[in-house]
């Protein structure tokens, strides 16, 4: 459990975790975790290419172009352990990234919106033995978003975890051979 997202988004509404274990030092895998970009990933590319097609009929304002981590927001960082990221959706979501840190992601509640939180966490298991988890948690901030939401979620999450996994793999094979996620 990664205490850095439970300060960020301790309720929620939808979740997925996924893991796995790399070869190398905490500061080796932590560099290919934060240097991972989605659009680094040719499976995490088609499959946003098709995630526009539901989002599209749920979202207002869907970018056409894939997406990175740079759209998330940086929220936290504690190298070599704990990466968070999020996103704050939903119609006039916040655009100034610069404005929208920890605490205040932490206390965003306005109806109509989603608050989703991507942590990243590194575990030493010894004999150069990392783990690395990612869980990705939604809460909708009212009823009528948490019920279109679900139709959404329901559409996506498989091909969410398939990216997720993805891009475990590209983060494993990147630290294990030294080379840039």
């Amino acid at each position: 459990m990664s205490e850095a997202l439970d300060s960020l988004l301790p309720e929620y509404q939808f979740t997925e975790h996924h893991t796995t274990v790399v070869l190398g030092t905490q500061a080796q895998v932590f560099a290919a975790v934060e240097a991972m970009d989605l659009s680094d990933s040719q499976i995490a590319r088609i499959l946003m290419r098709l995630w526009r097609i539901p989002a599209k009929l749920v979202m207002e304002n869907v970018s056409d172009r894939n997406m990175s981590v740079d759209d998330f927001l940086p929220l936290i960082k504690t190298p070599p352990t704990d990466l968070v990221r999020g996103l704050i959706g939903g119609s006039n979501a916040p655009t100034d990234k610069a404005s929208v840190d920890a605490a205040a992601f932490r206390t965003f509640d306005k109806p109509g919106f989603i608050k989703l939180a991507w942590a990243f966490w590194l575990t030493d298991m010894g004999d150069d033995r990392i783990r690395v988890d990612t869980e990705t948690r939604v809460l909708c901030t009212d009823k009528k978003t948490l019920r279109v939401f679900s139709v959404y979620w329901f559409i996506i999450r498989p091909w969410s975890g398939l990216i997720r996994l993805s891009l475990l793999a590209s983060i494993k094979r990147h630290a294990e051979s030294g080379t840039k996620a």
